[in-house]
């Protein structure tokens, strides 16, 4: 039987962080039989990202090489598999926040322009947006 399963973010911190040994045990079962497929959603994805920096100290290279290793797993389906290469791999080069680099693929994806105060960054996403200030 293969299940396929959306997976909420502590199940991904529980995988990545390898912190208590009989949850992972049971996970790695699971998976190693074939009972379940992972589905991953960009959002839950994001969130993983940020409780790695922010309550386990995990620096950004680590973490994405965490990320790149695990979506590559069987057993593992991204909900925007080909929006989240792309996320990833500009991420890597450039230093904004991972959520900034989903909003200006997406915006680049459905041809649409970002609203925010943070042009600084958004320009080196080099996606179209704007500031409020520019629109009054």
């Amino acid at each position: 039987m293969n299940k396929e399963m959306i997976v909420d973010t502590n199940i991904l911190i529980r995988l990545f962080t390898k912190d208590d040994d009989a949850q992972m045990e049971q996970l790695v079962q699971l998976t190693e039989r074939g009972d379940i497929t992972f589905r991953v959603l960009s959002l839950v994805l994001i969130e993983a990202y940020w409780v790695l920096r922010k309550a386990y100290n995990f620096d950004k290279q680590t973490i994405l090489r965490v990320f790149e290793d695990f979506i590559e797993a069987d057993g593992v389906e991204l909900d925007e598999e080909g929006l989240l290469q792309q996320v990833l791999a500009r991420f890597r080069r450039v230093n904004v926040d991972l959520i900034d680099v989903y909003l200006a693929e997406q915006s680049r994806n459905l041809r649409l322009s970002v609203l925010t105060w943070n042009a600084r960054d958004f320009r080196k996403l080099e996606c179209e947006f704007y500031r409020l200030q520019d629109l009054i």
